[in-house]
């Protein structure tokens, strides 16, 4: 939330939909993802959300993929 400057108000909610949503991912991913989108990597954050943190993921993975030529 220090990176973006802005508030996140159901950080509960979202930790419980991106557990369920990306069952397969480690911590460790979700913490690189979540970085990676804060500093910036995956565009500018113009609302911080749920919706925000779950594009940076994808984007993450897909960085992922393409890195490992998948």
């Amino acid at each position: 939330m220090e990176r973006v400057g802005q508030d996140f108000n159901n950080i509960d909610e979202t930790v419980k939909d991106l557990s369920n949503e990306f069952k397969h991912l480690k911590i460790n991913q979700f913490r690189e993802a979540i970085r990676n989108g804060s500093l910036g990597m995956y565009g500018k954050t113009f609302k911080l959300s749920t919706q925000e943190v779950c594009y940076w993921i994808r984007e993450y993975l897909k960085s992922r993929k393409s890195s490992l030529g998948i």
